[in-house]
């Protein structure tokens, strides 16, 4: 396997440089008659019109619309935001991976936003339907089988601090992700993702994502309010118009000077999206250089050329030096070496099971939950009393309370509508302290038991479950810079990227 070694900054392949399938091509355009080579000059010279004037893409994503973020509401409780159940319909088409499987192979093996056997009582209580008719566990998928499932929807906690706005235009507006908190949803989360909070608490609807990054990555992201701009920003991505710096802080001592990995990924396990070092893999390169090293840490400023999911990540452990608190690329799931060098001491089937184990965040569970019993009660008792009203006097839609207050930070003392949160863990006591400038759209409030509505067959209601933890919520990755032909969006350095910063735990 090619071996990553340290370059100089004027070893650094130019982008004008000839790559290696050029020559190639250059090769064997001599075995070629003045003719062809004449329609291959003019083919070429078309197709190089074609991509400067035509967009890459087409993405005509709406985002998501205010019509549904009010399915329930968000609370905050130990610093972070937590959301109340609610009902959802999970409905896609079938995959062309999942034709031939049953509904509990597919989920038990791809999804696991709930517990093995949740799914296996819910195939066969009849709550998954296939074309409008409830399906057997024996039941195999088929081309053109349209699959929905109704779930009562319990979300993982995410930080509870504010969002940090850092531009807000007609057609975007960029924000400093919170670690934590996914950029759209998936799993376990949907209102606790970027496009729900932004909507729900700001009042922005219809954004869309233009890149991602991971969960537990903070930094520059992102998000367009028009078709026009997610096409021009995305083509400018596609054409690799766009220079991204991030900073991490890796294990040890980082080599001097300019280190570039350009070392092939696979995906390793789909589930919880694992990847790997690999011949058969995509095309990845990711320049690195050592920032500071404070005797136990390294700083590395990072620069992806390409933007393969886990890419600076997975070089990191590659080259020996994975993220400090990298939850998958540091794991002594790995061995002992955590992976160094793209070499294992286990099976991948042992290494993912490893990480599913020990990362399942809100499955963790910590006895039973003693609210279930009594609110089931109280809502009986209360729709009783409502069914014995006559119908003039049962409470309508429009008396019932709206959460329509608005709160704004008193420190707010911005003139061009850029806010400067602190971006540290807060709850509703110290809002005050550390919320965004921003106007916020809903109030920061705690658990109200009165908003919780449990659902009698759900057995994530009938748990009690653990909050993550700080070492749940944060990586030392952060996208500090992004940079397009006419624009640059960039943060302030976290505190954990300082060159004085300590921690006795590394």
């Amino acid at each position: 396997m090619a071996e990553c070694k340290p370059e100089k900054p004027s070893d650094i392949p130019k982008v004008e440089e000839m790559s290696e399938s050029k020559k190639n091509q250059a090769r064997s355009r001599n075995n070629l008659s003045n003719r062809a080579l004449k329609r291959l000059r003019g083919k070429e010279r078309r197709m190089r019109m074609s991509t400067k004037t035509k967009p890459l893409t087409k993405n005509q994503d709406p985002g998501f619309g205010e019509d549904l973020f009010n399915e329930t509401d968000y609370y905050f409780q130990n610093g972070l935001r937590k959301v109340y159940p609610y009902y959802y319909d999970f409905s896609t088409y079938v995959k062309k991976r999942w034709i031939g499987r049953t509904v509990i192979d597919v989920f038990l093996s791809e999804f696991r936003s709930e517990e093995p056997e949740n799914y296996i009582k819910a195939v066969e209580s009849g709550m998954f339907i296939v074309n409008g008719r409830a399906i057997g566990t024996s039941y195999k998928l088929r081309h053109n089988d349209f699959l929905s499932h109704k779930i009562h929807r319990h979300e993982n906690p995410v930080i509870g601090s504010p969002i940090e706005i850092l531009a807000d235009t007609e057609d975007l507006i960029v924000v400093n992700k919170p670690p934590s908190i996914p950029c759209h949803p998936c799993g376990r989360y949907r209102y606790n993702s970027i496009p729900f909070i932004l909507g729900k608490e700001y009042g922005y609807s219809n954004l869309r994502n233009i890149y991602r990054l991971d969960r537990l990555t903070s930094g520059v992201l992102i998000c367009t309010k028009t078709a026009e701009k997610t096409r021009q920003l995305e083509d400018q991505i596609a054409r690799r118009q766009v220079q991204k710096e991030y900073v991490c802080r890796v294990v040890g001592k980082f080599p001097d000077g300019i280190v570039k990995c350009d070392q092939a990924l696979e995906v390793m396990c789909h589930k919880v999206t694992v990847w790997k070092v690999a011949k058969s893999g995509k095309p990845s390169s990711t320049t690195f250089e050592r920032l500071s090293f404070n005797g136990k840490t390294s700083v590395v400023k990072c620069m992806p050329h390409t933007g393969r999911t886990h890419q600076i990540r997975v070089h990191l452990q590659f080259l020996g030096h994975p993220i400090v608190n990298d939850p998958f690329y540091n794991s002594e799931a790995f061995g002992p070496e955590r992976g160094k060098g793209g070499k294992y001491h286990t099976t991948e089937e042992e290494i993912t099971k490893a990480i599913i184990k020990r990362h399942n965040i809100g499955l963790w569970i910590d006895g039973e939950n003693p609210l279930f019993k009594s609110r089931l009660e109280t809502m009986r008792q209360h729709k009783q009393q409502n069914d014995e009203l006559p119908e003039t006097d049962k409470l309508s839609d429009s008396d019932k309370p709206m959460d329509s207050e608005k709160l704004t930070c008193p420190d707010d003392q911005s003139t061009t509508g850029t806010p400067a949160c602190s971006g540290k863990i807060c709850d509703n006591v110290d809002i005050e302290e550390s919320c965004t400038t921003r106007t916020i759209k809903t109030p920061r409030e705690g658990f109200d038991e009165n908003k919780w509505f449990p659902d009698e067959n759900c057995d994530s209601c009938k748990k009690r479950f653990i909050d993550p933890g700080p070492e749940d919520l944060v990586m030392y990755l952060h996208a500090l810079k992004y940079k397009g032909p006419d624009w640059e969006y960039m943060t302030s350095v976290p505190d954990w990227a300082k060159e004085d910063w300590t921690d006795d735990s590394t």
